[in-house]
This record gives C-alpha cells, sequence and structure tokens, in this order.
C-alpha cells in the first residue's frame, strides 16, 4: 500500500534532481517571446540570511518539486526561511552592519514553501496571435517548463518599472501567476493517506488549504503581482498564496462605448485565472472552493467586482478589501461621454482617426506596446483614465463581466439560487492621502508645508473630477468650509492635514463606507477596520502617518522577511523593525489567514486582547488597529459626516447646477452641430419648396376657373324660354331649335372669337359647355 500510494502522490508531488529539467527557452509547445526578457529578474530561492545553513545541509534538502496542470507540468523550488513569529530574540537573524551582509547569530532554517514563479494561465495576449483588445484564451499545452523565476510585468508607463520597483521589464506576454504553496513532504502524505485508507476516518483528514488571491493595486494602470512575497504568510499561516500580473492601462480597459472595443480586459484576464486556480489549485495543495480575494487600492475595486460579477461570483467565497471598493467614484467609469471621450484622447495621443471607433482600435493595434508606454494617456477631467465599464451593451450575454454597476447589482441583490459571497472585510488606513502629497511636486518644493494659496489650488484642481458644472464656485465653498482648519486656519500643519483628509475621505473612506452598508444589506456577514499604528521601524515623518497601502508590508510578514523579497526602493534594507512591528505583522497575517480558514478573522482572541466583532445595520463597529495590547477594541460610526458629505451632499449639489459637455467632447460636439444645423436646414427648404409649389398650382388653377366662368356669362344666349317650357306647342320648340342650330359664328361676342384664336382648348370647352345647354334644354 505504502508503495502503491507513493507512486500515486509522485505524480502530482514529484521530487527532482539538481539538472533534471530543460532550460526556459526549450520548453516544447510553449515559447515565449523572448526568454532573455526574464534574465533580469535575479531571484533567491531562499532567504539569502540562511545561505550558511543552505550550504550546510543542502545535500539533505530537496530543492525542486514538480507538479502536474492540465496544461502540462511544472517545475518549482523550495525556498527556506529563518524567521517567522515568535522566534526569541537571540535566534533571529540580525543584520551585524559589516558589508555583504553578515548576520548574527548563525541562523537557522525555521520553515520552508514551495514556489512556483511564472506559471502562464492564459496565452500571450499578442497582436500579432489577433489577442490585443480581445477577451483573454486559455494557454496552448505545453511539456514541462520551469517555474523558478518570475516573469515581465505587463505594459505600464516607464515612470512606474525598474530594477528599484521590482519591475525590470515589461512586455505583453504578461499573463503569468505565482503561487506559494505550505511544503507537504513525502512522508506526511503517505501517513496521511494511509490513515485515511485503514482507518477511513473523515476527521483525521486534513482539508486542503485555503487559498488567498492577492490583486495588485495601482489604479488600474501600474503594478504587478510579483512584489507581494507570499512566503512567510504561506508558510506560517498555512494557506496557498497566489499573485498574477493582469493587462493594465489603455491595453487592459480601452472602451470606445461601443462594439468595436468593449473595454474590461484587464478584468477578464484576472476571470480566466480565477477559472485557471478552480480546475489545478488542488495539485498545489490548495481548496479551490475556499479562495479569497484580498489587495489594496484598485486590487480591492477589483475584488469586489470579482465577487458580483455573474461570470465568477459562483466561486468568490470570502474577499477583503484594503483601502478599496468597487463602488468607489474611480472604481468603474458608467458615463458613455467620458468612456467615449477616453477613447479619442487615447486616439489623438497616437496619431489615429477618432470618428469611427472601428478604425481607431485598429490603428492602435499597429502600435507597438513600447511606444504605448512612453505615451501617457491622460483626461483632463475625471479620476483616472482607464476603469471597468459597464458591458450590457457591447458582449454578449454569457460574456458580459459588468451588466450593471455595482451600486445597481448590491441594491438588487445576490441571486437566491447560486452560492455567493460568504463574508466580506474591509478597512481603510488613517491617513490614505499622504501617499497623494509625497507624490506632488509643488507641495515637495515647499517642505511638504501647505499654505492657503497651495491648499486653494489643490482644490480648484480636485474639483475638476466634477467638470460637469458651469459654476465651480459652490463646490469649492463646500469643501473648503469642510476641510478648513478652523480652529487655526493659518496653522499650515493644519492646512495639511485638512488636504490629507480630503484626499483620504473622497477617495477611500466614502467608498469603503457605502460598500460596508451595501453588502450589510445584502446579509453578507461584514467587518471593518481602522489602521492607525504606525509602522516604527519604517522611521517616516510624523505628517506622513498612515499612509495608503501600509497593509502591504504588514499583511506579507516584512518584519520577518529578507530585505531582497521586496522592491529596492522601500530601503528596507536601511530599517530596523521593532518588536511592536513583529507583533502588528503577526496580527495582520493571522487575522488575514482566519479570515480565509472561518469567515472570521478572530475565531479565537489574538494575543489574548483583540477580538474583532462582526457589524450590523444598527451598529456600524469597527476595529480600530492601534496596537496589540489592549488599546485595539470595537468603536462606532466612523468619519460617517464626512462620508456622507461625499456620498450625499455633493450629489445633490451637482445636481442643482447646470451642466455642460466635458471639454475634451466639445470638438467633436461641435462639429455633430454643424451636420444637424445643415441637415435640418436642407429639411426646412424643402418643406417651404412644397408649400410655395402647392401654393402656385392652386392660385393657377383658381385663375384658370375665373377665367372660363367669365367667358361663359358674357355669352348671348337665345331666349329659351319658350323651349323650356314643356306645355309649349311642338312647332314652336322646334322653331326655336332650327333658329338656333343655324346661328352663325359671327352672331357670337368679340371677346369669344379672341379667346378661340389664342386657344383652341377654350373654345372646345365653351361650345361643349353650349351643347350641354342646349341638350339639357
Amino acid at each position: 500500500a505504502v508503495i502503491i500510494l507513493s507512486c500515486v502522490i509522485g505524480s502530482q508531488f514529484k521530487l527532482t534532481g539538481g539538472q533534471q529539467y530543460p532550460p526556459f527557452a526549450s520548453h516544447r509547445d510553449y515559447e515565449p517571446r523572448d526568454s532573455s526578457n526574464y534574465a533580469a529578474y535575479s531571484y533567491e530561492n531562499s532567504d539569502t540570511r540562511c545561505l550558511q545553513s543552505l550550504t550546510n545541509e543542502r545535500p539533505q534538502r530537496p530543492e525542486r518539486i514538480e507538479v502536474n496542470t492540465q496544461f502540462g507540468k511544472v517545475t518549482g523550488r523550495y525556498a527556506y526561511l529563518c524567521d517567522e513569529p515568535g522566534v526569541p530574540i537571540n535566534e533571529r537573524p540580525l543584520d551585524t552592519g559589516q558589508p555583504y551582509a553578515t548576520y548574527r547569530p548563525y541562523p537557522r532554517i525555521l520553515n520552508n514553501v514551495t514556489v512556483f514563479l511564472g506559471i502562464p494561465y492564459a496565452r500571450p495576449p499578442l497582436r500579432e496571435f489577433g489577442l490585443r483588445f480581445k477577451p483573454p484564451q486559455p494557454p496552448l499545452p505545453w511539456g514541462v517548463i520551469d517555474v523558478s523565476k518570475y516573469k515581465a510585468a505587463c505594459p505600464q508607463l516607464y515612470n512606474y518599472t525598474g530594477k528599484d520597483k521590482m519591475i525590470p521589464t515589461v512586455d505583453e506576454d504578461c499573463l503569468y501567476l505565482n503561487i506559494f504553496s505550505p511544503y507537504v513532504s513525502i512522508i506526511f502524505l503517505i501517513i496521511y493517506y494511509l490513515i485515511y485508507v485503514l482507518l477511513q476516518s473523515s476527521s483525521l483528514i486534513r482539508n486542503p488549504y485555503p487559498v488567498m488571491i492577492y490583486i495588485h493595486g495601482g489604479n488600474y494602470d501600474h503594478g504587478t503581482g510579483n512584489t507581494f512575497p507570499g512566503h512567510m504568510l504561506a508558510a506560517t499561516q498555512q494557506v496557498v498564496v497566489v499573485t498574477f500580473n493582469y493587462r493594465l492601462g489603455l491595453l487592459g480597459f480601452i472602451a470606445t462605448a461601443d462594439n468595436a472595443s468593449a473595454g474590461n480586459y484587464g478584468l477578464l484576464d484576472q476571470e480566466l485565472l480565477i477559472r485557471w486556480v478552480r480546475h489545478n489549485i488542488r495539485n498545489f495543495n490548495g481548496d479551490p472552493n475556499a479562495i479569497t480575494l484580498f489587495g489594496p487600492g484598485a486590487g480591492a475595486a477589483s475584488a469586489g467586482l470579482l465577487a458580483i460579477s455573474p461570470l465568477t461570483r459562483r466561486y468568490i467565497k470570502r474577499v477583503i478589501a484594503q483601502s478599496g471598493s468597487a463602488v468607489a467614484d474611480w472604481a468603474t467609469q458608467t458615463d458613455p461621454l467620458f468612456i467615449k471621450n477616453m477613447s479619442i484622447v487615447a486616439g489623438n495621443t497616437f496619431g489615429c482617426p477618432v470618428h469611427y471607433s472601428y478604425k481607431l482600435i485598429e490603428c492602435l493595434k499597429s502600435r507597438s506596446y513600447t511606444e504605448i508606454t512612453l505615451n501617457e494617456v491622460k483626461p483632463d477631467v475625471g479620476w483616472i483614465p482607464w476603469a471597468p465599464v459597464p458591458d450590457f451593451a457591447t458582449q454578449s450575454k454569457e460574456n458580459q463581466f459588468m451588466p450593471f454597476t455595482p451600486e445597481q447589482f448590491l441594491e438588487r441583490g445576490f441571486p437566491v439560487n447560486e452560492p455567493h459571497l460568504d463574508a466580506y472585510l474591509a478597512g481603510v488606513t488613517r491617513d490614505e492621502g499622504s501617499a497623494h502629497l509625497l507624490q506632488d511636486y509643488e507641495i515637495a518644493k515647499n517642505q511638504f508645508y501647505v499654505t492657503k494659496e497651495i491648499f486653494e489650488r489643490k482644490v480648484s484642481h480636485f474639483i475638476k473630477v466634477y467638470n460637469e458644472t458651469l459654476n465651480p464656485d459652490a463646490l469649492l465653498n463646500a469643501i473648503r468650509f469642510m476641510y478648513t482648519p478652523w480652529t487655526d486656519p493659518s496653522n499650515e500643519s493644519l492646512i495639511r492635514q485638512g488636504l490629507i483628509d480630503m484626499y483620504t475621505d473622497s477617495w477611500y473612506v466614502a467608498g469603503n463606507d457605502k460598500m460596508v452598508k451595501l453588502m450589510l444589506k445584502n446579509k453578507v456577514k461584514t467587518y471593518m477596520y481602522v489602521l492607525n499604528y504606525t509602522i516604527e521601524g519604517l522611521q517616516n515623518p510624523d505628517w506622513i502617518g498612515v499612509s495608503h497601502n501600509t497593509e502591504y508590508l504588514l499583511s506579507s510578514g516584512a518584519p520577518f522577511m529578507d530585505k531582497s523579497f521586496y522592491p529596492p526602493y522601500l530601503n528596507l534594507a536601511d530599517k530596523r523593525w521593532t518588536e511592536s512591528d513583529r507583533n502588528m505583522s503577526q496580527f495582520f497575517m493571522e487575522s488575514w489567514a482566519n479570515f480565509a480558514k472561518y469567515g472570521n478573522p478572530t475565531p479565537q482572541a489574538l494575543f489574548n486582547t483583540i477580538l474583532w466583532e462582526e457589524m450590523s445595520l444598527n451598529n456600524l463597529q469597527f476595529l480600530p488597529v492601534n496596537s496589540t495590547n489592549f488599546t485595539t477594541i470595537m468603536h462606532r460610526d466612523y468619519r460617517q459626516k464626512q462620508s456622507q458629505f461625499w456620498i450625499s451632499y455633493i450629489p445633490s449639489l451637482l445636481n442643482k447646477i447646470p451642466v455642460t459637455w466635458p471639454p475634451q467632447y466639445d470638438e467633436v460636439v461641435e462639429e455633430l452641430r454643424l451636420y444637424q444645423a445643415a441637415t435640418w436646414g436642407v429639411l426646412a427648404a424643402i418643406v417651404v419648396l412644397i408649400f410655395i409649389s402647392a401654393l402656385c398650382s392652386c392660385l393657377y388653377c383658381r385663375a384658370k376657373r375665373d377665367r372660363i366662368g367669365d367667358a361663359a356669362v358674357d355669352l348671348q344666349f337665345p331666349d329659351i324660354a319658350t323651349m323650356a317650357n314643356q306645355y309649349s306647342a311642338p312647332s314652336t320648340r322646334a322653331n326655336s331649335e332650327i333658329s338656333l342650330s343655324t346661328r352663325g359664328r359671327s352672331e357670337y361676342p368679340p371677346s369669344l372669337k379672341m379667346k378661340s384664336a389664342k386657344s383652341k382648348s377654350s373654345e372646345k370647352v365653351i361650345n361643349a359647355g353650349i351643347r350641354d345647354k342646349h341638350t339639357s334644354v
């Protein structure tokens, strides 16, 4: 039985030797565009702090692992870790500050994880294959491929790329995923299956690990899943972590508001990724029926959209939305004028015809992805240039990702006859908006102090997202009133905090508040947090506070990880994590994993003090994450006044102000007005001509009738009274008729002769009339 089970298990998890796999470029049936593109990634398979331990123990430790998928086999690697939560300080690998990063004490290997980097989950969406601006297609079968290095990120603006950002190269051939799975030895699997076969006891059988899919953020136009190292989360919390790339920016979201380009290609990539995971993740120790989505910003919005889309909602069990929601103003774009406008802006940027959508898209297909990454397409108005759009009018019913807006769908509710979202966890950081100030050149030049004049300029620029108003003064005054520090209006530090709060509330807090309330209306178990903890090891200035995406470092276990796993621009090598940082990271990893496993972040109190309770419509309670001690307790009604200001008051204010077309669309609208004016002018001229023709015809007929009547009256007819008298003698009537018939033409009036000379037809008519008179007589 042991031998048979070993063979069966070995078909799924096959340990291989050092050089028993072919190089990447020689993989049969699957060839990337250029394997040299990926050489820029230098990935250390394990924690570099453990190199000495790995050198001494390598002969006893396996290096590679082979796993089957429905498309072929993949060969991954084992990654060994030498730190984790709970390790005493005297056993941790601490940097001595010496050159070449020597560590003390002698680090020993504490944990490991199986790593598969760069598995293709779709065919490359290349223009050569006719797949640019098309829904993704499943990958072609392959033989055996090595998946031990990250693959290229999807094309994005050049200023988001570089080795310091951990995106050394980009390519349209970018639809790859990464899997981090807890290590399970062959010996354990043999014992595990023997227990099941011999005892047939389901209580002793371990279920597959829950699957946590990380969706990276970046406003839908930049980022990569390669920057989230899932090693520590998977190894210490017993979950399978999946990260991946999806198409971004123009290549992933351009829409023309018609059938030329339906848009949402990046979201359709995510949908195909979920299908791949459901069909293959069991081979990586994952449970396909326990999928949790999590991520920051646009990743959180994408997770919410996937949870309600008719294409994927049956497969998503839980969602963790970090600083983002599907109903935020920036999360989707539902205005067809703006959608059309952005395609026109893109066409003008790349010199393409813009009056016909099909010609525009064909022109953009001819452009190289390198050209696209070098030219920024930026709207004059609006939140962000590219976003998901409703596709009920541009896609067939079976392919519609977003037939309704998220708010419309959640107001209607989930279908009762199919599985849907089980639990929803969402939250924000206290100072989300400080990240915007860090990227603002004008504020940076002023030493990050914000004067009244700078505040006015920033607010004036900010309200351009509401450029459908002819009178921005009302909107400007409302925002100025809401975020001016009235206790000390001249204090530049307080003015700066007001500006940070404006960005925080409008971009994150308001959307999060709307989303959790809609989830509660749908009877979805909902939890909320507000991160107030400042990471001490980062040593940031006080005004930055708890900036956007602080959860990234905590949920990935950065205080326990080798700095080489993170982008160099973060400068983590210079940081010194404190004990509080380690505890906070442990709290996030445990609560995130608990939520994926049980739908409850704290089935038992964490650190013996923190108990996270779910919220309700009557009790909007949330967990303010201040520390890992007794100060973290439940609170209620987070920034409700500010949320309603953006959700209710601002829209009602805009509805009272006259609207106009978005400015970029004026050129097209003006041309349309010229065409309309010409069309209506021609139609009016035709109507006037018809009217004049009818009037002339009527006048002509009337004049003709009058001339004929006057001529008949002038005739001197004989006295026929006698003929009319029925009692007259026959001889009398006969004499009268003879007299009339023999009367010569010379007896007619001169006027009649002239008329006869001019028109014989008139004479015939008059003579016929006279004959009729005689006949009737």
